[in-house]
C-alpha cells in the first residue's frame, strides 16, 4: 500500500484506467478498438475494411486491449511535461495527444502488417 501511495494522483488514475481499459477492451467485444479506429482513421494509408475474414474481430479487439498501455506511456509523458514545468493545460493536453498517437500507432501496425493471422 506504501508504493501506491507514493504514485502521485495522475500515475494511480492512469494505472486504474489501465485496468478498466484492459477489461473493456476484451469484455466490449470489439467497440473500443472500433471506437479507437474513427478519430485516426484519417491518417490511415488502409481502411479497415482491409481487414477479412478470421482476422477482423480478434483485431479489433487486440487494438482495443492493447489501447490501454496508453494510459501507462501517457502517464510516463505527463510526469516529464510536470517537471519540465510546463502549464497544467499544456500536460494534459500531452497527455491526451500521447493517447491519441498510441491509438495511431496499433492501428497502423495491425493494418499494414498481418499481426493476426
Amino acid at each position: 500500500m506504501s508504493i501506491w501511495n507514493s504514485l502521485s494522483l495522475n500515475a494511480r488514475i492512469s494505472i486504474v484506467a489501465f485496468v478498466i481499459t484492459l477489461a473493456l477492451g476484451l469484455l466490449s467485444m470489439g467497440v473500443l478498438g472500433m471506437l479507437l479506429y474513427y478519430p485516426v482513421s484519417p491518417l490511415l494509408n488502409k481502411s479497415i475494411d482491409t481487414l477479412q475474414g478470421d482476422r477482423t474481430w480478434p483485431t479489433v479487439i487486440l487494438v482495443g486491449m492493447l489501447w490501454s498501455f496508453g494510459f501507462l506511456i501517457a502517464a510516463g509523458g505527463y510526469y516529464y511535461t510536470v517537471k519540465w514545468t510546463l502549464p497544467s493545460l499544456a500536460s494534459y493536453l500531452i497527455y491526451a495527444f500521447i493517447l491519441w498517437l498510441w491509438a495511431l500507432v496499433l492501428w497502423y501496425l495491425f493494418l499494414n502488417f498481418k499481426i493476426v493471422q
